[in-house]
């Protein structure tokens, strides 16, 4: 993926890296779920909307970023980590 502008791997890593972030709500909820049934429901409803909600804000976000000609650099931590893996060339 070397050959591709920064602007591309950025946005690829940074994809990669929100696809990895949505695991661990994921893996707390199934714990949360095994663990006792009837709390499970009132407390993973509320938070699958908030997770959904996050991730399309995220995904609206970059890509009203990009169509503005701008790096989608705003989103904490994950931004910054792409920004870091992908290097300075």
């Amino acid at each position: 993926m070397t050959g591709q502008s920064r602007e591309v791997r950025f946005n690829a890593q940074q994809a990669i890296l929100i696809d990895i972030t949505l695991f661990f709500p994921q893996i707390l909820s199934e714990a949360v779920t095994e663990a006792d049934a009837n709390f499970s429901r009132s407390v993973t409803e509320p938070c699958s909307n908030f997770v959904f909600y996050y991730y399309v804000s995220l995904v609206v976000y970059s890509v009203v970023s990009n169509l503005r000609g701008k790096k989608p650099t705003g989103i904490p931590w994950i931004s910054s980590t792409a920004d870091y893996v992908i290097g300075p060339f």
